[in-house]
């Protein structure tokens, strides 16, 4: 009952800082020690949030913390309501949390046909594959009220929504092109802040589709049409009001905004 009171006051706490559209500087309780005890957080807050959820991101656990949380990947909602379509020319607003915790990641992004009736089994990428609808490029806004999000471990940054505040969708990709050796980048104000590839992504944005299967065996509700935001190539950029974003795919493809306050 002690633990279940905890998460229900953490839960309680990120919901009101997230409509309130405020951040603050300590976490609101203990935090949470285990991946468990993290997503029972996330779901009762997902509940109290009461929006629709479109989709989840997929986000790595450091190499140094996998052996201790026993999982290399976390997973956190994505509302509806923070879904923004980039269109040709367009330069949408994308907000942080004034006072919070605020970066810009270039993502591939991964829409879901049907999906299976069951989860409770092996899954491996290929067998995922069918799944899919579409693939994208875009950017995920990782925002959070917690200033100090991601400065203590994956459980801390799985209790506030996976540490997402949206997701700006851009051009389709085809699942033939072999995008996962395409060069990406990510500019802040015209500065390169960081590069990568999806190959060095463990095993690639098709991988952290897999991983949402394996989740949703333990509950995670995936759904047909939802998004995946498969994990940040080119790192974690943290951004400012006012920034303006670029990320860039292969030698022809990019998707831009500008950072405003939620």
């Amino acid at each position: 009952m002690a633990e279940q009171a905890t998460a229900e006051r953490i839960a309680q706490a990120f919901v009101a800082a997230r409509r309130a559209r405020e951040g603050f500087a300590e976490y609101p309780g203990v935090m949470p020690q285990t991946l468990d005890d993290a997503y029972a957080i996330q779901s009762r807050a997902i509940a109290l949030f009461d929006r629709p959820v479109a989709g989840w991101k997929v986000g790595r656990v450091p190499d140094a913390l996998v052996e201790r949380y026993g999982a290399n990947r976390l997973a956190g909602p994505i509302f509806a309501d923070s879904i923004v379509h980039a269109e040709p020319g367009d330069t949408p607003a994308m907000p942080i949390f004034r006072n919070g915790f605020g970066a810009a990641e270039a993502e591939y992004l991964v829409q879901l046909g049907a999906v299976p009736a069951h989860f409770d089994r092996p899954w491996s990428n290929d067998e995922v594959l069918p799944y899919i609808s579409e693939i994208r490029v875009g950017i995920e806004i990782a925002s959070s009220p917690f200033a100090g999000i991601n400065e203590h471990g994956p459980a801390v940054t799985i209790s506030d929504f996976g540490n997402n505040n949206g997701l700006l969708i851009g051009y389709r990709i085809s699942s033939e092109e072999d995008f996962h050796h395409w060069p990406v980048s990510l500019t802040i104000d015209g500065e390169v802040a960081g590069t990568g590839t999806a190959s060095n992504m463990l095993d690639g944005p098709i991988g952290a589709v897999r991983f949402l299967f394996e989740r949703a065996a333990k509950g995670l509700p995936l759904a047909e049409g939802q998004w995946i935001s498969t994990g940040a190539v080119t790192g974690v950029h943290q951004v400012e009001p006012g920034a303006q974003v670029e990320a860039r795919f292969g030698d022809a493809l990019s998707v831009r905004c500008s950072i405003g306050i939620a």
